[in-house]
């Protein structure tokens, strides 16, 4: 069934490009596909990002292919994220950005690779998890396994990207290095790489809008909780 939606999640972005759209794959399907398609990870579902003025279209390619979208759902939700059954299961797609307990901006990164978002972004849904559970720890194994470190754009992943965003937002830099510690515990096998791109993170450039976040500290919550989002 993983490869089968595999499969399915790239021929939705191939069908979305032959409309002139925009969609890319995350969650497990580009997790298998940045682990050079040889790992086998069990996928529920499929997860996708989409523009937003992609998503009305979208929505009439995925149903030529037979997906059929939640109504109420989407009416309530449809301007950040959309949900669709069809014939190999439930499809996901966030809307110019992907939120969970961090909002990150997807808009200028859904074109810099295909089908999937790039490693570094795909390795930024799992780090901005507060509560890591295992299966998501093993998503950043996966993917440090497969990638080097690097400073800017390619098939690695972009410490200046990371660094430029966690050195702006404190909250997002807090969830970020505490999951990076968390990783180490969960999967030994890649702590050395966890704790190196910690301490690339910590020396990023800080902004003064992080500076100013972090004399609050955690006296302030710094994450939602995915339920509270809706």
């Amino acid at each position: 069934m993983s490869d089968e939606l595999v499969r399915e999640g790239v021929a939705l972005v191939e069908a979305a490009s032959a409309d002139g759209l925009v969609l890319r794959l995350l969650g497990g399907a580009a997790i298998v596909l940045h682990s050079s398609g040889s790992v086998h990870r069990e996928i529920a579902d499929l997860d996708a990002a989409t523009r937003h003025s992609d998503s009305r279209r979208l929505a009439e390619t995925l149903r030529a292919r037979g997906y059929e979208g939640e109504t109420r759902f989407n009416a309530l939700h449809g301007n950040r994220r959309l949900l669709f059954h069809g014939p190999q299961g439930r499809l996901d797609v966030f809307v110019d950005s992907f939120e969970m307990c961090h909002r990150i901006d997807l808009r200028p990164r859904l074109e810099l690779e295909s089908p999937t978002l790039t490693v570094s972004d795909l390795l930024l849904t799992k780090l901005q998890i507060v509560e890591l559970n295992a299966k998501d720890a093993h998503d950043v194994f996966l993917l440090f396994e497969h990638h080097e470190l690097r400073a800017g754009p390619g098939d690695h992943v972009d410490t200046d990207y990371l660094g430029g965003l966690v050195g702006d937002d404190w909250g997002l830099w807090r969830t970020v290095t505490g999951t990076l510690e968390r990783v180490g515990e969960l999967e030994p096998e890649v702590e050395a790489k966890a704790q190196a791109l910690k301490q690339m993170l910590d020396a990023a450039p800080k902004t003064s809008r992080f500076r100013l976040r972090a004399k609050v500290g955690e006296r302030k919550r710094w994450y939602e909780l995915p339920e509270e989002m809706g």
